[in-house]
């Protein structure tokens, strides 16, 4: 209602800027605005036009526009480029920077409370920097102080200081700002409202010690409903689901990769209640509509008539497709090309090397990155930052009895996972779940969840772990009418494949002397008659990391891993020349559709060395 506000008093969408600190939280703020009552038709558009980045995302893109590699970037930690882009704010010689901030006349920053270290740093050094100009420029910053629950990130980097951000806010800005409290809870039943303001009176309280807080936060939970301490998930248990959404909220990643996968079951197709993965470290994807409409395009520019000829007979030619791959109207597919090449709502022509270039950028399809179709949704308690659900189980920790570095953060995370939800809040044993991988540290810029048993667990999935040229390239598949299918395949049955268990096979390098580090694994779709589809082939990252892990161990690579699963049919780009063994169209058009994997793969360990 503020956004709306605004723009009645004049602004246009592209003078306001909206910052927020997670994709969820974009993505929850879109749908909310696309649910707005609104008589006024034009208002409803200019709102369906706004700019709406995670602080990441923003910065990257400042940096691009300056001149910065994206490849670079895109190696680059969140927190690096970041940095950056606050030296580039500070900068009063980057004029560039400054043409590029002209246009904004509004600033709104949500989730303010967790911007300790380098984001609270960019944001007031934007805030100053657009308030030194001669124009009239506001900002709206919210936050809410009882869910401030990443200073654990910014102390493991180094980066907590002790000046609290609103302080420095103020400090800053002085007399001119203005301090609304917005008391009123619009998302849960009066239940569970009034347990949430009890809990946040609680966290207030300045007389109270931090670890009374926590010991008080609790109690509140060591009270709620509990399913049986000797249940295990597993696919029945999303046959007893309630009415509504649904998250599975955990403390760690690990843990909420193992409750997928026990939720997932042991079929080879996913159930028939759609379960979403969502872990701390995904990036975003490109949507599959795009390869759809676009892979047999070869011009190097596409003007807006020439889409929607095009539009008008992929939709034709695609069938089935369609339903498979949801594909947005010619009028709104071609406004999010346009966003996410960088050009305007109005732009008469895109160039397709720049949208293959930005494909990879994060957020340039924010629209396509929400899973409202999956009614169960596991994530951590820190991804569930801005997300809503009208019900919520939490996986109760195994450690909560111990000590913590910061008792009154930790109140606060359990504070959060209270609030997400709506209608219904139950907990879940941890003996529910079997013992949750570990995070191993791959190289100095992956991490993979790993567990040791009678079968070894292996993250697989992580960006680069595909090839991306597989999916295309007939010295895989063996020639152009193979990977014609596999493309007609991956369109048609793109719904029915998203959790579909795959295995990866051994593949030997071209002669028997090639050296482990050339093996890769084909990647073939899981099914009952063991035909097995090819679909693509991993990386040398894969390889590379298997060897790392089991190096130590004295065991050689596994000739197969099974119970991975397909996460998303997705659109890969190329923006160099791609092999000759890429047949038309694909070779001039550089977009064609994938997929990305999900889980840990599991293995049994090969032959010691020397036994």
């Amino acid at each position: 209602m503020r956004l709306v506000h605004l723009l009645r008093q004049g602004l246009q969408p592209a003078q306001i800027l909206v910052l927020s600190f997670s994709r969820s939280a974009v993505a929850t703020l879109t749908r909310r605005i696309e649910g707005l009552q609104l008589v006024d038709a034009a208002l409803v558009e200019d709102l369906r036009h706004l700019a709406i980045r995670t602080f990441d995302s923003w910065a990257f893109r400042l940096l691009r526009q300056n001149g910065a590699p994206a490849s670079d970037l895109l190696r680059n930690s969140h927190d690096e480029n970041i940095s950056l882009a606050t030296a580039a704010l500070a900068d009063e010689t980057q004029t560039a920077v400054l043409d590029r901030l002209s246009i904004i006349r509004h600033v709104v920053v949500d989730e303010f409370q967790d911007l300790p270290g380098v984001r609270a740093g960019m944001v007031n050094t934007l805030l100053s920097r657009l308030s030194d100009t001669q124009r009239k420029i506001g900002f709206t910053v919210l936050g809410d102080p009882a869910q401030s629950i990443y200073g654990f990130a910014a102390r493991s980097s180094g980066q907590l200081t002790n000046l609290d951000p609103w302080q420095e806010l103020q400090t800053r800005m002085g007399s001119s700002l203005r301090q609304v409290e917005l008391s009123t809870n619009h998302r849960a039943t009066k239940k569970l409202a009034d347990m949430a303001a009890g809990l946040r009176r609680i966290l207030e309280r300045r007389n109270l010690e931090p670890a009374k807080k926590l010991a008080g936060m609790r109690r509140f939970l060591d009270n709620l409903p509990t399913s049986p301490a000797d249940s295990r998930l597993g696919p029945a248990w999303l046959t007893r689901l309630p009415e509504g959404s649904l998250a599975v909220l955990t403390r760690t990643n690990g843990e909420a990769a193992r409750v997928a996968k026990m939720l997932l079951g042991d079929g080879i197709e996913s159930p028939p209640v759609q379960v979403h993965l969502r872990l701390a470290g995904n990036v975003p994807y490109a949507p599959p509509w795009i390869a759809l409409l676009l892979s047999r395009f070869k011009p190097r520019t596409i003007t807006r008539g020439t889409f929607n000829a095009v539009h008008a007979r992929a939709v034709q030619e695609a069938g089935d497709g369609v339903q498979s791959i949801p594909v947005p109207p010619a009028d709104l597919a071609w406004r999010r090309l346009s966003l996410a090449s960088g050009s305007s709502d109005g732009a008469s022509a895109l160039d397709m090397h720049v949208l293959r270039e930005r494909l990879a950028w994060p957020d340039s399809f924010p629209e396509d990155q929400d899973h409202d179709e999956a009614k169960v949704v596991v994530t951590t308690i820190h991804q569930a930052k801005g997300m809503e659900f009208d019900n919520v189980a939490l996986l109760e920790g195994k450690d909560e009895g111990e000590t913590c570095d910061d008792p009154l953060e930790e109140a606060r995370v359990g504070f959060v996972a209270v609030t997400r939800a709506a209608t219904q809040l139950g907990r879940l044993p941890s003996t529910c779940i079997y013992r949750a991988p570990y995070q191993w540290q791959a190289s100095s810029s992956r991490t993979r969840h790993v567990s040791w048993g009678g079968m070894v667990n292996f993250q697989i999935g992580l960006p680069g772990d595909i090839d991306p040229v597989s999916l295309v390239d007939t010295a895989v598949h063996g020639d152009a009418a193979a990977v014609e299918m596999l493309q007609r395949n991956l369109a048609s049955n793109a719904a029915a494949w998203r959790g579909h268990k795959v295995v990866l096979r051994k593949v030997s390098g071209p002669d028997a002397s090639a050296k482990a580090r050339d093996v890769r694994y084909d990647i073939r779709l899981q099914t009952g008659d063991g035909s097995e589809p090819l679909l693509g082939r991993t990386s040398a990252q894969v390889t590379m990391d298997l060897l790392r892990l089991l190096w130590d161990k004295y065991h050689y690579l596994p000739g197969v891993i099974y119970n991975l699963r397909i996460s998303e049919i997705i659109t890969l780009g190329v923006t160099e020349d791609v092999v000759d063994s890429v047949p038309e169209p694909w070779r001039s058009s550089g977009l064609w559709l994938g997929i990305s994997l999900l889980g840990t793969g599991d293995f049994k360990m090969g032959k010691s060395r020397g036994s």
